[in-house]
């Protein structure tokens, strides 16, 4: 399979949750930094592991893994930042893969048989001949946090 001959293609960036190869398009993300200092905060929702300073800028460093109902991430050396293009939000990832060009015709909706905590934040599945990418929904991603961030400010 050919994924990236073709004028009708979607590029992705790849990064690994645990075992997991999953993906955002290349769209919806500034840039990738390598691991940097977290600062926790106090009474933060669970998947919220601090705040960065990011030349000059605070941000938000959520854990995906914890959304997606994984275990929650560890920071080591390895561990990479995605920073959103359009929030002042990123998410850490295990491992950063590769940036792949993929037609739209290789793409499939996610199956209805995928864990629900995976699978509402996801918004496609492309099967590559090694295994598969589920892509993650960064627009879902953001809204789940915005809506977290606004009920803790209600809580007394």
């Amino acid at each position: 399979m050919d994924l990236s001959k073709s004028n009708n293609k979607s590029r992705y960036i790849t990064f690994r949750l645990a075992d997991n190869l999953i993906g955002i398009n290349i769209l919806d993300i500034r840039e990738i930094i390598p691991d940097i200092k977290i600062t926790k905060v106090q009474q933060a929702p669970e998947f919220v592991l601090g705040l960065i300073s990011l030349r000059g800028q605070i941000l938000t460093i959520i854990d995906i893994g914890v959304m997606l109902g994984l275990e929650s991430r560890i920071v080591h050396s390895g561990t990479h930042i995605i920073i959103f293009k359009h929030k002042d939000a990123g998410f850490i990832v295990d491992q950063i893969g590769d940036v792949i060009g993929v037609d739209q015709k290789y793409i499939e909706s996610i199956p209805a048989n995928i864990n629900h905590d995976i699978q509402k934040y996801m918004e496609n599945i492309i099967n590559l001949p090694e295994e598969a990418l589920m892509i993650l929904n960064a627009e879902k991603v953001l809204s789940y946090t915005e809506t977290h961030d606004e009920t803790a400010k209600e809580s007394p």
